[in-house]
């Protein structure tokens, strides 16, 4: 039981180091604290019943050498009266602690935490401790013995003397830091303005309160009498804990008044709720088995053996990555795995641990022995790795293939017999819709490449398929209510709006009805609620979209569910809207924190995107890139749009750190939509926005500036910290222009003396900005509104700013998203001879048959292959005389051809598939499905030859 109990505080532990970050929890720190420990107080109180299980004195197996009895210590001086307030304070003022640093992690230090081991050995070694009792296979040795051999010596050196317990922790702790010191950084940044000192003294200071509560925690409990009694005072502790933080929490909302923003989404409750308790239990798995424990020897056994595991999974795992983008340099990895296991080595048999957890310390010794071998040989073998070609001219490579392939599945129909056979199997067997045949000679007429790929729509209609044809159009008059939508009519062939002169959006819906006038005659009647705000307005939760999608994929569905009469087919008139309704309406606003619980629903159970939590934001996310990423460079660009794998975007991109000023609704409502991220169930349409974007230019490519260029304007009423910091156009700005001396990017360079062979190497950031060819800036930035909010005007002023410019005088053009909607300029800049890299998140009607590193170049929005991707490109030159090169300049040959053949091939796609002739056939096949399923005959509806 001993053992189990041993098994238990460490699994239990890295459960929660490793889990606790995407729980949602993490969102409220204070809380969620509050909550916690009230359940594992609940928990230990509970467990105290069960006390004559458990070992410890007078416990079931007292008698059981448990397997840290070979390091006890003489029980502790009695606990004085102040220690148990005094670790209460303790533990309150550390949870404060952990609160302020996570408000500016991207300013903290990674891997001070591996030093909490020295700071209870310095304890351990302070004047007027006692010394460690030996076992009784120790005693019956005398160290004065002159007939003993040297490794009986040597052995009684290691397990007596203090200096080898010194070494050891002292290895280890050095060891783990360098293991947890290496993350790649994010460019979620740290201002001057942060005050990175003082969050580095939060650090430390909360780093010695551990230490304080782990050596008053084994003092009070050490002197319980039972087991009982042992989980008895744990609870009451953390009772008292989170009462104190209650008193904190009440104390700092009056000196710092708040007003939260109130919201109403569904079902995060019930999933907090259940983070909450998981949560407590683990923790009170953790106290109740390291309490067991405790008499069995000090603290630092059990801290030793958890930092162990946790910096040998760290340096294990970068040791498996040597060579790869993400650990280019090797040499700190293995230095650190060899400190670790010589440590830990030194500190198993210094403090005389005879099994570590369930496995005997010989056999540990053994294991670290192979695994420092197998590094030494994996080492260097991994780092030698280069590749035979560069990892982008592959990249371009298999994309040129992939796009043929998929322009071949895309328009395999050569007559409207294969086009039916087609539709059929890929909409499960469902007859395509009436008028098929009007439509399909209406896209041959006007020589459309796409025939059969309609992949998104099918996505967007599916869902409605599961709901009655009378809810649908109920629901469609309901969502034309809300402000900034409009009511797009078709009946008896014709087709109208309600926008009243005055509607700023008037003129897109009056060009929609002259585009759809067509082919309005080969329409059945139908209505649609057209959004006119950029936002999409959609946020059904992931489990409502399934129940629909497989509901609308049985047959007769219409029969499964209820019927109601129609009375909104008859000769209804068009609801006209007020000019004020388009700007505000009854619709409360929306926090972050709520668009984010709303946002994890759309994702499934089990995904890293559900919990709706990223605390991490120092430290790039590898595990959310490495599936949409082939190595450094952005691969499966529709994955990378996916939000449900990768959850640190929602603090990556300013769309999910602004409050929108229209909530959206969790309700599946037929709302039509210009654009949409991939967690929103709107359907997708082409819309026709008047706006001033950049004017077409005849310049060839090889004409214009050999320039990576973007401009942005920024002004908005949210000034927040964390948006300041890690929206996705200040992290850019300030990546290119700000970098620290500290910021490293991962480059691949050429192998000196090895030509046609790469590898990846880390190269400072700010060397790279002054080396490429970037001008990147803010033409405006006004976002700062606030007269007394000096902080965020001082951090505005860090940004570099410039007069806005004619973008598409450059060869490369970054196009972004706006901070509430889709970047607007992509179509314009891809019908240019201009070469754009793209970075989004969302997604237009168009977005499926554009194909990445074909028609545009594909970047993350984590910019973490931002300088590598255009170096490949327009190439690097630099001299050895460079201060900054040490004698070794960075040589790159451009691919400039391959820029080049993009900017012609995008051009030459917008020319066959963004066409105004595209747009009405997309609207034409579009408006006959939605016709089709708004019918309620329309299972017995389709197209028969």
């Amino acid at each position: 039981m001993s053992q189990l109990a041993a098994l238990c505080a460490v699994t239990s532990f890295l459960w929660l180091a490793y889990n606790l970050e995407h729980h949602q929890t993490i969102e409220r720190p204070r809380v969620s604290a509050i909550l916690v420990f009230i359940v594992a107080a609940g928990a230990c109180y509970l467990a105290g019943f069960c006390a004559a299980w458990l070992p410890g004195p007078n416990g079931r197996f007292d008698d059981e050498p448990g397997p840290l009895k070979g390091a006890r210590t003489p029980l502790p001086r009695k606990p004085r009266r102040f220690f148990l307030p005094g670790l209460v304070a303790c533990v309150v003022v550390r949870l404060e602690l952990f609160h302020r640093v996570s408000l500016d992690l991207q300013c903290s230090q990674p891997g001070v935490e591996a030093f909490l081991p020295l700071l209870i050995l310095l304890y351990e070694l302070m004047p007027g401790r006692r010394t460690r009792l030996r076992t009784s296979d120790d005693d019956e040795t005398d160290p004065d013995d002159p007939g003993l051999t040297i490794f009986e010596a040597l052995g009684i050196w290691f397990s007596e003397s203090k200096s080898s317990l010194t070494i050891g922790i002292l290895l280890l702790s050095w060891g783990a830091y360098l293991a947890s010191s290496q993350p790649l950084r994010s460019t979620f940044f740290c201002s001057s303005h942060d005050g990175r000192y003082l969050v580095i003294f939060f650090q430390w200071l909360g780093l010695f309160l551990d230490a304080t509560i782990a050596i008053l925690l084994w003092r009070v409990l050490a002197w319980t009498r039972t087991t009982k009694l042992r989980l008895r005072a744990l609870s009451s502790i953390l009772l008292a804990s989170s009462l104190g933080t209650v008193f904190l929490t009440y104390s700092s909302s009056v000196l710092m008044p708040a007003n939260p923003v109130a919201h109403r989404f569904k079902g995060i409750g019930s999933l907090y709720l259940f983070d909450v308790v998981i949560d407590g239990l683990v923790l009170s798995a953790f106290l109740i088995s390291t309490s067991l424990l405790a008499i069995e020897g000090s603290p630092l056994s059990i801290v030793g053996i958890i930092s162990f595991l946790s910096g040998l999974l760290l340096a294990v795992n970068q040791t498996r990555l040597t060579g790869t983008w993400e650990n280019p340099s090797p040499s700190s990895t293995y230095i650190s795995l060899l400190l670790i296991c010589v440590g830990f080595m030194f500190f198993v048999y210094a403090n005389n641990i005879r099994t570590v957890v369930l496995v005997p310390r010989a056999l540990v010794v053994f294991l670290l022995f192979v695994l420092v071998i197998t590094a030494s040989i994996y080492t260097p073998i991994s780092a030698n790795h280069v590749f035979d070609t560069h990892p982008l001219s592959k990249q371009i490579y298999d994309a040129r293939v992939e796009a043929d392939r998929w322009l071949i599945h895309a328009s395999s129909s050569d007559s409207l017999q294969a086009a039916v056979r087609e539709y059929r199997e890929r909409h499960d067997g469902r007859d395509p819709p009436p008028n098929f045949d009007k439509w399909y000679n209406f896209a041959k007429e006007r020589h459309s490449v796409i025939i059969d790929h309609f992949a998104q729509m099918q996505k967007d209609l599916s869902p409605f398929w599961g709901i009655s044809p009378s809810k649908i159009r109920e629901d469609v008059r309901r969502a034309a209510e809300n402000p900034d939508m409009a009511l797009l009519k078709i009946q008896n062939g014709k087709a109208e709006h309600n926008l009243p002169p005055a509607n700023p959006h008037k003129s897109v819906m009056d060009k929609l009805v002259e585009l759809i006038e067509v082919f309005v005659e080969h329409l059945p009647d139908m209505e649609l609620a057209i959004n006119m705000a950029e936002r999409p307005r959609v946020l059904a939760p992931w489990r409502d979209i399934q129940r629909f999608t497989k509901a609308g994929r049985r047959r007769r569905v219409t029969k499964l569910l209820p019927t109601a009469t129609d009375a909104s087919r008859g000769e209804m008139p068009i609801p006209q809207l007020a000019v004020h309704d388009t700007i505000t309406g009854g619709w409360d606003s929306t926090s972050v924190t709520a668009l984010r619980e709303m946002t994890a629903l759309t994702c499934p159970a089990g995904t890293k995107g559900r919990s709706g939590a990223h605390w991490d934001i120092r430290d790039i996310c590898t595990t959310c890139i490495r599936p949409h990423s082939n190595g450094q460079y952005l691969g499966d660009w529709s994955l990378s749009q996916e939000l449900c794998h990768q959850s640190d975007l929602l603090c990556l991109h300013s769309y999910y750190m602004t409050p929108p000023d229209l909530p959206p609704t969790q309700e599946l409502l037929p709302v039509f939509s210009m654009a949409k991220t991939d967690s929103y169930s709107d359907i997708l349409i082409p819309l026709f926005r008047i706006a001033k974007g950049p004017k077409p230019t005849t310049e060839g490519f090889g004409m214009k500036w050999k320039t990576l260029f973007w401009r942005g304007k920024v002004d908005r009423r949210n000034s927040a910290p964390e948006l300041l910091r890690g929206g996705h156009q200040e992290r850019l700005v300030h990546t290119v222009n700000n970098a620290t001396g500290s910021d490293m990017t991962t480059l691949v360079l050429p192998v000196s003396g090895n030509g046609g062979k790469f590898v990846y190497e880390r190269v400072p950031t700010a060397r790279l900005n002054a080396l490429l060819p970037m001008d990147i800036a803010f033409s405006n930035y006004s976002a700062c509104k606030a007269p007394s909010d000096g902080g965020c005007a001082a951090l505005a002023g860090e940004f570099q700013t410039k007069p806005d410019a004619e973008p598409l005088r450059h060869q490369y053009v970054l196009v972004m998203d706006t901070d509430s909607g889709p970047a607007r300029d992509f179509a314009a800049v891809l019908s240019s001879n201009s070469v754009p890299f793209y970075a989004t998140i969302f997604k237009h009607w168009y977005s499926e048959r554009m194909m990445p590193w074909v028609h545009f170049v594909p970047i993350d929005l984590r910019f973490h292959a931002l300088h590598s991707t255009l170096a490949y490109f327009v190439g690097i030159h630099e001299g050895k005389d460079n201060p900054e090169s040490n004698g070794k300049g960075i040589q790159i040959v451009g691919r400039q051809d391959n820029a080049q053949w993009i900017a012609d091939q995008g051009r030459i796609w917008a020319s066959k598939a963004l066409r105004r002739e595209d747009v009405e056939i997309y609207w034409f096949r579009v408006l006959l499905e939605w016709g089709r399923i708004t019918s309620d005959d329309r299972d017995q509806l389709g197209y028969v030859l």
